[in-house]
């Protein structure tokens, strides 16, 4: 059954305001009494409570229904009382389980943190690890090489030295068998005389107690024990002689080195092939001199015919140095000579034109000075046995350039063919007296 107006209009009245405590609340009163029972018979049956409840009757049965439905509604409420506690306790839990939870999700954060850092940091280790492993791995393969370089070489001198030994042994059973030999033609040579000291040093000619096998090993002994010290003396003989081309060497690699701007590259070219030829066959620092001479020969002409020619083209350097520093040094000699001659030169003119302007000045007529001249120029054509006794003071001339001058007590002739640069100056005084 829908509810009317008249109960909406009840429930607003009835609707007690915020505030306000369950004795102030008054739901019903004389007036509304009707309106409150059907509106409490409508609430309850849509809250599926018992069927509407006869408020106003009197008898035991509708007191009975009234009863009971209160007594549900007081069920109900208990139960809500119940359910709203353990709601609460449960919200309580799962409050407390929401914050232990949150206090392990922020440690377990703070440990995936550390872990984090520590993941990192055992990065950086692996991967200096492995840098550092990376490294001593190449290291230990050069290392590697380096050794199985080191064995073919020490396999390659090993079987040169089983090839000589085997040489030796060779040379040594063919020495032996031409001892053999030759003692054979000996004792047959001289079979005659050897029975007769056998018969000399043997008492009672007993052969059956001669020990001649004895006899020949001590002669073979000697025989080696002589060549084993003729080996020896050519080994110290070797060594000398290999010591004797280091210092040669040595002393030729700093002639070659010396400071020299004309040879620096000549020098640098031959200590270049040096180091390029003068290596060992194996590989190896080996001094190429305690090589054996099959094998360093080659090496050890080229690197000193190198180094002739290098020697020679520094000498023919050298003295082409020489020649061309004697050459300078006579060219400024000759140079100073002729700039102190130029200087003579020029401080004998200046005098000669002081002394001529002194002649000019004192003369006082110069047409006088004309006649004179005139009249000495005539008497030196007129009589040259008298030009011949004039006493010439100075005589200056430039072979080079045409000028000559000449002073005399009482007259000066200059004579100009053309203007000279002083270049070169020949300077002569001449005194001649009749």
């Amino acid at each position: 059954m829908p509810p009317t107006d008249n109960d909406y209009d009840l429930r607003r009245a009835s609707t007690p305001p915020s505030g306000m405590g369950i004795s102030e609340c008054n739901f019903a009163d004389i007036n509304n009494l009707e309106h409150c029972a059907k509106y409490l018979n409508q609430t309850l049956v849509t809250f599926g409570f018992p069927a509407s409840l006869d408020l106003f009757a009197h008898d035991p049965v509708s007191i009975a229904r009234t009863c009971n439905c209160v007594y549900a509604l007081l069920q109900q409420r208990q139960r809500d009382i119940e359910f709203r506690e353990s709601t609460n306790e449960q919200r309580q839990r799962l409050l407390s389980d929401i914050s232990r939870l949150e206090a392990k999700v922020e440690r377990l954060e703070s440990q995936l943190q550390v872990k984090d850092r520590e993941i990192a940091t055992i990065t950086r280790e692996e991967a200096k690890a492995t840098a550092a492993l990376k490294a001593q791995i190449d290291k230990l393969q050069k290392e590697r090489d380096e050794f199985q370089r080191m064995v073919l070489g020490n396999q390659q001198v090993r079987t040169q030295q089983i090839y000589e030994m085997k040489k030796k042994e060779k040379e040594y059973i063919k020495l032996q068998e031409r001892l053999n030999q030759v003692m054979m033609e000996k004792k047959k040579e001289s079979r005659s005389g050897m029975e007769i000291m056998n018969l000399l040093q043997k008492e009672g000619r007993q052969r059956g107690t001669w020990n001649g096998k004895k006899t020949d090993n001590d002669f073979y002994k000697k025989i080696v024990d002589a060549y084993e010290a003729k080996n020896q003396e050519l080994a110290a003989e070797n060594a000398d002689l290999r010591a004797l081309l280091r210092s040669m060497q040595a002393d030729m690699r700093e002639f070659l080195n010396a400071p020299n701007g004309s040879s620096r590259q000549s020098s640098s070219t031959s200590e270049r092939l040096d180091t390029d030829h003068l290596q060992s066959p194996l590989g190896g620092r080996t001094d190429v001199f305690d090589l054996p001479l099959h094998m360093a020969r080659d090496q050890i002409e080229e690197s000193l015919r190198n180094k002739m020619a290098s020697i020679k083209e520094r000498m023919g350097q050298l003295q082409d140095a020489q020649k061309g520093a004697e050459v300078t040094s006579e060219a400024t000699e000759r140079e100073l000579e002729l700039e102190a001659q130029l200087v003579e030169a020029r401080s004998i003119i200046q005098e000669q034109a002081s002394i001529m302007s002194k002649h000019l000045t004192k003369s006082e007529k110069p047409r006088r000075l004309s006649g004179h001249m005139n009249s000495e120029r005539d008497l030196l054509i007129s009589s040259p046995t008298e030009a011949s006794t004039v006493k010439f003071r100075f005589c200056l001339s430039c072979r080079d350039y045409g000028l000559t001058i000449a002073i005399d007590s009482n007259l000066v002739f200059i004579r100009v063919v053309k203007f000279p640069t002083l270049n070169k100056l020949k300077f002569g005084c001449d005194l001649n007296s009749s």
